[in-house]
């Protein structure tokens, strides 16, 4: 498998607050990595670095066997991006979206169509296909989003958050497509809150803590791992999450059950 993303020694500081501390990865053709860890980890600012929206302080991003540059326009062609939120032309409805998505990324009248129509009815967006895409709910937009970043079948695709405000049947439609698209050779970065969905999904896994990069394997090599049995009822990413972030499982609230009498 040819590599699609690799980062070295990516670093993002500010100020004197080193969010993003040397993390290395390296992502091939066909590989889908979840990378997790516990809020203010430095997910979504790796992200930012990977697709082009932040500059690291120090570090390289090869995307492709390419620099990362947003200006290069052949590079981005072959980017699929779906940040957790973005601004869309949201007096715009759902179809006229997505046509308008194919056709900046060269598509044919036909072909930006029939594409159009495809990922409407996969994700079960028709009934809302001419509304406008100020009426769609949280999960709807997140649905549109990354039915216009797929339309082009990109050789790249990053998402942040993708499961946020779906509903489970919406979810294991994007797992689906996800999988589907790695199995055709392209390269997804993900990073989600929603665990269960990133151990479902993931054909390798990352965990983040403090910025820096504390796990990096397979699947197959994460479910070896004794942390990552599960216990409690909880997933063995979650435990595994747990165990690196030195947290205990449950805390409690002094005054739960403490109920006083006037």
């Amino acid at each position: 498998m040819e590599e699609a993303i690799k980062a070295e020694n990516l670093t993002r500081s500010y100020g004197g607050n080193v969010v993003v501390d040397g993390v290395d990865l390296d992502v091939r053709e066909g590989q889908i990595l979840g990378f997790v860890g516990p809020n203010g980890a430095g997910k979504t600012t790796t992200w930012s670095m990977l697709t082009g929206v932040l500059r690291p302080t120090k570090g390289t991003v090869r995307l492709l066997g390419k620099p990362m540059d947003i200006d290069d326009t052949e590079l981005k062609q072959q980017l699929g991006i779906v940040p957790d939120h973005s601004v869309m032309f949201e007096s715009l409805t759902g179809e006229e979206l997505l046509l308008s998505y194919a056709r900046i990324y060269g598509l044919g009248r036909e072909d930006a169509g029939q594409r159009t129509d495809e990922a409407l009815a996969v994700f079960d967006l028709e009934d809302a296909a001419r509304r406008p895409i100020t009426t769609y709910s949280h999960g709807m937009r997140k649905k549109i989003r990354l039915a216009a970043a797929t339309l082009h079948a990109p050789r790249i695709l990053f998402l942040d958050e993708p499961f946020e405000g779906m509903d489970a049947l919406s979810a294991r439609t994007v797992m689906s497509i996800l999988q589907q698209m790695a199995e055709q050779g392209a390269a997804i970065f993900l990073t989600s809150h929603m665990l269960d969905y990133v151990e479902r999904v993931s054909t390798h896994i990352a965990v983040i803590r403090d910025g820096k990069v504390l796990l990096s394997c397979s699947r197959e090599e994460f479910r070896e791992l004794p942390a990552a049995e599960g216990e409690d009822g909880a997933g063995r990413l979650e435990n595994l999450i747990l165990s690196i972030s030195r947290r205990e499982r449950f805390s409690r609230l002094s005054w739960i059950g403490n109920r006083s009498t006037t």
